[in-house]
């Protein structure tokens, strides 16, 4: 049992701060007001959630590494034996799942709320509809129109008041183009009185919903120049991805906006704009400077890894073409 509190424990203080996490991609340019809302909302579904209920520290330096605490590891490889053992248990395959989501281990989470769902009880179901939903959209944003969306749905009306199941209810609707369900899903995530980074989000969504679509449409850009080092191109491996990120110079929080191409385009010149904002309502010329972060993920991971390659730059508004040399590698 004091294996179950503690990685509870873990968890609750993990999570506390929010609902779920994200993922970065690239928005499409809009059409009608719906487009334009679904497109800038849906490019940033990942990223929000990891932002209000992961333990990366948002804060940290962009080049610094996500690290998983010793205890919380060793106590998951427990719970991980102990269902070997004993796998019909719901209630121990869904912490193993949410578990598995706090460090990141987004295939084995949904692989947990699977098995999770299949021995689940009633009351166990929502929780684990929910769980195998988010692991879902983690893996793919588009789900939340496919088989994603449909737990979502299931486990909401299991679950009428649940923050995430409105959290997540609010971003189905509105992939299925039902604002009136979007706006009353989320109002009642408001009435809860979230954390206040929550709330900031939900607003913003909100108010981008009655927004006039010509206002979405202006667009600050900034052409980015990018090269690696000679030192440094042997270190690109195979399959590398290559990320460009603008953020607020000074203000701690998620990207304002990224590109994500194959390593292969290097050397580069890429145009990083509102078009690639990673959420609604947030705009480049919102930020007095940015800095900017190209990083080679040999991985292919969004959070910089030991080992990757990167190079930073500064701009502010008036300022020209930036040139930015990647020169560095990110330190374990």
């Amino acid at each position: 049992m004091n294996l179950f509190i503690s990685i509870g424990a873990m968890i609750t203080l993990a999570t506390a701060a929010g609902l779920a996490w994200v993922l970065m991609r690239h928005p499409e340019r809009p059409a009608p007001q719906a487009g334009v809302v679904s497109a800038l909302l849906l490019v940033g579904v990942t990223l929000l959630l990891y932002q209000a209920g992961s333990n990366f520290d948002w804060a940290a330096p962009a080049t610094e590494p996500q690290t998983i605490d010793p205890e919380f590891a060793a106590a998951i490889e427990s719970l991980e034996q102990r269902l070997a053992a004993e796998g019909e248990d719901a209630d121990g395959w869904l912490l193993l799942g949410n578990s598995y989501l706090q460090t990141g281990a987004v295939d084995r989470a949904r692989v947990a709320f699977g098995k999770a769902l299949a021995v689940s009880s009633p009351e166990t179901r929502p929780l684990a509809q929910l769980g195998l939903a988010e692991a879902e959209v983690l893996l793919d944003r588009d789900a939340l129109g496919g088989s994603a969306g449909d737990l979502i749905e299931q486990a909401l009306l299991a679950l009428p008041e649940n923050p995430k199941a409105l959290w997540y209810g609010g971003l189905t609707a509105l992939v299925r183009g039902d604002s009136a369900a979007v706006t009353v899903r989320w109002e009642r995530l408001l009435a809860q009185n979230p954390p206040d980074a929550i709330r900031r989000v939900v607003t913003e969504q909100l108010a981008t919903l009655s927004a006039d679509p010509a206002e979405l449409t202006a667009s600050t850009t900034i052409q980015v120049d990018v090269n690696v080092s000679a030192a440094l191109r042997s270190q690109i491996a195979a399959g590398a991805i290559l990320f460009l990120v603008a953020r607020d110079a000074g203000q701690p929080g998620p990207p304002l906006a990224v590109i994500r191409q194959p390593a292969t385009v290097l050397p580069a010149t890429l145009t990083i704009g509102d078009d690639n904002a990673m959420l609604a309502g947030r705009k480049l010329a919102d930020a007095t400077s940015l800095r900017l972060i190209a990083r080679v993920a040999n991985a292919g991971d969004p959070i910089a890894q030991p080992g990757d390659l990167f190079g930073e730059a500064n701009w502010a508004a008036g300022d020209g073409p930036v040139s930015i040399a990647i020169d560095q590698i990110v330190q374990p």
